[in-house]
């Protein structure tokens, strides 16, 4: 809270004024006194006639700032602390052309001032004949100025980095000052006794800028000028003067904050500062008494600054402050050296060329660097800086010398006069560089000449199927006539009925050869005198000897339904009636099945970070082709089936693997022409997939279900009879194709 009240009481107090024409004179001696009324008085001591005093008054903070032209202080301090209910402290201060007084208040009170001789008396309190609100009137600042008129000539509008909007007031003189104010989504800048002009009254809308602000707007009243600014969104802002020239810098809060701190990327105590036209040159001394620093100001360090902090970090003010005035500044150890940016560019440029000169002439060292895992090569091209890496770079150019004052060859860590060769027969590389480079080379590889890790990846392809069917079908059929004599025949087909046809002649040809032989026997018994009473047994033996066909009618050919089912595992059921001239048989079959598969392929492989790896498994199938041209003849070619895996792994720093994966798994279809078809599944994706673990990276899930009827038309279709007139086959196929990876990294095994 004193750090606070200290930058409060400094930054008003150094406000400059316009030199006096009169004899210099010295502040000797300063004094309090309380009155009653809460009041409070300050009596200052001169050694000639004080100046009147100007000044002006803030009321945020609440101050008291009085500038007395021509007087340089002889005080042995600058602060002072007050015990009063009003002031907290007062500061003074001398730039070499005046002496400011600066009265910290607790809040804003009245004060007047009188010359007695050589003494200037300032009462502050309740006392005070002299009301004073907001900043002072025009005359109390500007003092002989007070004629001249303070106007706003113009309103800028730009964008800075980092989404930066900046509104830049022009002032028709340096002693106007504003007083800045944030309410909400606003930020309000008023300038007491100040003239706007007519084209100025009005809205700037600014959106299209993208930045925080929207709009701004200029407002002229009868004895101030006000400019508000809205803001969309959170944001932080600053406000500093700069001669006639009030700038408000407005930019969105830093994304990456630590802790929810805006200024986490500075690291000093916060503080409030608060300057009004101060030489930066105090400004710096200020800053390095406080925060007990070492400085080193250069004397092209000129110049005043007015400028407006609220809890910002010291060393967040201190670049402030330097970035205003185009300084820069280097630290070294505890001591801070200050000049301008492009006095401080051209120091390091020559300390630059320095260090060039004095490499060119350090003395070289040959060292022969073993390279343990990683490949020669590929250093040599990483120290060179030629090509990308890798043997077939560096086989181009194995020795790389660099000469003399030649620039390096690329993006190599060898200065210019170093050189580098590889034995490819040892894997070492012989470097001549200076002692720094050869540090560098060390410093590289130890971190890139180490073991790379090992990835063991499994895959699990997983085939499942399913198969169930159902089969009924009935064949039935006969033939026949109605009676032996009738000239009708049935039968399931035209052969039926033709054989029928034809075993009834055949028939009828053995009856009559029956006959004959029968009374070609009895004539020639008759002939031969055989004995009557056996002729006719010779009769009847004759025609018995004649064979008599009976005539037979198979099947499938007289099949009337043929639409069993045709598996000979197939369970049947028959049944069938004969008659003396008709035939009829029924077969009833059915057949169901069911079936569960299951093929697991587990391809594996293992591999070092980064490197890709593949491992297949398969056939190569020979199928002839027509070899082209006149010349004809055949050719044999191959055709692949392989299960195969491809994977490309990469360890991640947090211990997790991030693959790039191709899974194929081929089989031979069945049937198939001269060219061999074959059945392709494969998957090819990237997977980010936790030490050891296993997911699932695919799945194909196919169901086929079929219903084929075979039947006879029209008779098909009727109910219940149409059963003995079609064959039915229901058939259920299920196939799920599941593709799992689990990779693990391989431990290192320490060998002592």
């Amino acid at each position: 809270m004193l750090l606070n009240r200290f930058f409060q009481f400094a930054a008003a107090v150094c406000l400059a004024g316009v030199v006096s024409a009169q004899e210099p004179v010295t502040l000797d001696s300063i004094g309090f006194a309380n009155l009653p009324g809460d009041s409070i008085e300050i009596q200052l001591s001169f050694d000639g006639n004080p100046p009147e005093p100007t000044g002006f008054v803030l009321d945020n903070p609440a101050r008291i700032s009085l500038d007395l032209n021509g007087v340089s202080s002889g005080l042995s301090q600058q602060r002072f602390n007050i015990d009063s209910n009003n002031a907290q402290s007062v500061i003074v201060l001398d730039d070499g052309s005046r002496t400011r007084l600066v009265v910290n208040l607790d809040q804003l009170v009245n004060y007047e001032t009188r010359i007695d001789g050589n003494i200037l008396v300032v009462q502050v309190g309740n006392d005070a004949g002299l009301a004073i609100v907001g900043v002072a009137t025009a005359d109390q600042f500007q003092g002989s100025d007070a004629d001249d008129s303070n106007a706003i000539t113009d309103v800028n509008f730009r964008r800075g980095d980092d989404e930066e909007g900046q509104v830049i007031i022009q002032l028709s003189s340096e002693r106007v000052v504003g007083s800045v104010e944030q309410i909400g989504s606003r930020i309000y800048v008023e300038f007491n006794n100040t003239e706007v002009p007519e084209d100025l009254n009005r809205r700037f809308d600014v959106t299209d800028f993208a930045t925080p602000v929207s709009t701004v707007d200029v407002l002229g009243q009868s004895d101030r000028a006000t400019v508000v600014i809205d803001i969309d969104g959170t944001y932080e802002y600053v406000a500093f003067q700069s001669g006639p020239e009030y700038v408000v810098s407005i930019r969105p809060p830093e994304v990456e904050v630590i802790d929810g701190d805006a200024t986490a990327a500075y690291t000093g105590a916060i503080t409030g500062m608060s300057f009004q036209d101060i030489p930066v040159r105090s400004v710096l001394q200020i800053l390095a008494d406080t925060y007990d620093f070492s400085l080193v100001v250069g004397g092209d360090v000129t110049g005043n600054i007015t400028i407006v902090l609220n809890n910002v970090p010291w060393d967040q003010a201190l670049e402030l402050v330097l970035r205003t005035q185009n300084l820069g500044s280097r630290l070294e150890g505890n001591v801070l050296y200050v000049a301008p940016a492009n006095e401080i560019a051209t120091q390091e440029q020559l300390e630059l060329e320095a260090a060039l000169q004095a490499q060119q002439l350090a003395p070289l060292f040959t060292e022969f660097v073993q390279i343990n895992y990683a490949d020669a090569n590929d250093i040599l091209a990483l120290l060179t800086g030629e090509g990308g890496g890798g043997a077939a770079a560096a086989a181009a150019a194995p020795p790389v010398p660099v000469d003399g004052d030649a620039a390096p060859t690329g993006g190599g860590i060898l200065s210019a006069r170093g050189s580098a060769t590889v034995d490819e027969r040892t894997n070492i590389i012989i470097v001549r560089d200076t002692e720094e480079k050869q540090e560098e080379v060390r410093a590289m590889l130890a971190t890139l000449d180490v073991s790379v890790r090992q990835v063991l990846i499994e895959a699990r392809i997983v085939n499942v199927s399913t198969d169930f069917g159902r089969e009924l079908g009935i064949r039935w059929g006969g033939t026949g006539s109605p009676n032996s004599g009738s000239n009708f025949r049935y039968g399931g087909s035209q052969a039926s009925t033709l054989q029928q046809s034809n075993n009834r002649v055949a028939r009828d040809a053995a009856l009559q050869d029956a006959l004959l032989a029968g009374d070609s026997t009895r004539l020639q018994a008759l002939q031969d005198g055989v004995e009557p009473s056996i002729i006719q047994s010779l009769v009847d033996q004759a025609i018995g000897g004649v064979s008599i066909p009976t005539g037979s009618v198979g099947f499938p050919e007289a099949l009337v339904v043929d639409l069993g089912v045709t598996s000979n595992d197939a369970t049947s059921f028959s049944i069938g009636y004969t008659g003396s001239s008709a035939l009829i048989e029924l077969e009833l079959s059915a057949l169901e099945n069911s079936g569960n598969g299951e093929v697991i392929a587990r391809p594996k492989v293992t591999t070092q970070d980064k490197v890709m790896a593949t491992i297949s498994s398969g056939v190569r199938i020979p199928y002839q082709t027509q070899a082209g041209g006149t010349a004809g003849g055949s050719t044999t070619e191959f055709e692949e089936a392989v299960l195969s895996l491809q994977v490309t792994p990469q360890i991640t720093p947090d211990g997790r693997i991030n693959m790039q994966l191709e899974i194929r798994q081929d089989s031979v279809a069945p049937g198939g022409g001269d060219v061999p078809a074959i059945n392709t599944n494969a998957i090819t994706t990237s997977a980010l997939v936790n030490n050891g673990e296993t997911i699932v990276l695919g799945g194909v899930f196919r169901e086929e279900s079929t219903v084929t009827e075979t039947k006879t038309p029209i008779l098909g279709d009727v109910p219940y009879i149409g059963r003995l007139f079609k064959r039915t086959v229901n058939q259920n196929r299920r196939t799920e194709l599941l593709i799992f990876i689990t990779p693990k990294i391989i431990a290192e095994i320490s060998i002592r």
